[in-house]
């Protein structure tokens, strides 16, 4: 049996992130960060099935993936190959839009929507901030949707509707003040990196033209929304002048502004009513 620490090292020297040892090694000893810290040179729990993960990382699985497990936020969601593994910059996304709901809404009870939520990990978090408001989480997928529902048990404030961006929303005659959505947008293939190409669902990734399903949102979203409202996106980097193009085509009389992510990249659209710091 080997420590913990001996697996450490022994992996590292073959190239792979501490960040990858470190989540196996929680996962198969069952402890958190700190106390896999404080346990280092104890052996571990499960050494077989550390190896066996390690192995099929290796082999090019994502260690998400090998788990079916992610951290967004400091929780863990369900993860499998129907779903996006959620990414750190969507944290982001997450408390930018949870700090302008507080400033825009105050303790009023709105109604939420987190279009195209795959793992649900947007949506189930902001839910999980917003107790008493009422969360929806769309998908195209059924697969997806059945992920999300996964990680939402639980939470009373959430239900879920099947079909493409905002047509169940419109279709179950939805009223709405927020819509949060991290839709796919990447419209060259060769930018995506072969693990991720392989692995994650096409479905959830491609947009040809990447404007498409943003325009989806833009078209219609005043058929579901009350007249105070805030759209959060997630966006490619590259999509600033041709968003900023559409927001003016579909959006006349809204505030909107693009903020950074923690990279330095433009990776957000926020859309917000002009009356949006009215007492309403």
């Amino acid at each position: 049996m080997s420590t913990n620490r001996e697996l450490l090292f022994k992996y590292r020297k073959e190239g792979i992130s501490d960040a990858v040892i470190y989540f196996a090694l929680e996962e198969c000893n069952g402890f958190d960060h700190l106390l896999l810290s404080q346990n280092l040179d104890k052996d571990i729990k499960d050494e077989n099935r550390f190896v066996d993960a390690m192995n099929h990382y290796i082999n090019g699985e994502m260690i998400e993936y090998v788990f079916n497990k992610a951290y967004f936020l400091s929780k863990h969601f369900y993860v499998d190959n129907n779903v996006l593994i959620p990414r750190q910059e969507t944290e982001q996304l997450v408390l930018n839009s949870a700090k302008l709901i507080r400033e825009m809404f105050g303790d009023k009870p709105i109604k939420i929507a987190d279009v195209c939520t795959g793992s649900g990990a947007i949506g189930i978090s902001i839910a999980d901030v917003f107790k008493n408001n009422k969360v929806v989480l769309t998908d195209i997928s059924n697969e997806a949707l059945s992920v999300a529902k996964k990680n939402g048990e639980g939470l009373n404030n959430v239900s879920y509707l099947q079909g493409d961006m905002l047509e169940p929303l419109i279709k179950n005659d939805e009223k709405l003040d927020v819509i949060l959505c991290n839709p796919p947008y990447i419209e060259d293939i060769k930018t995506i990196d072969e693990k991720t190409w392989k692995q994650e669902p096409h479905l959830a990734l491609i947009a040809m033209p990447c404007t498409l399903f943003y325009e989806k949102v833009l078209k219609d979203f005043r058929r579901i929304m009350n007249e105070k409202y805030l759209l959060a996106f997630e966006i490619g980097e590259d999509m600033e002048e041709a968003l900023t193009k559409l927001v003016k085509q579909y959006c006349e009389d809204a505030e909107f502004y693009f903020e950074k992510d923690m990279y330095d990249k433009t990776r957000f659209l926020y859309i917000k009513s002009a009356n949006s710091y009215t007492n309403n």
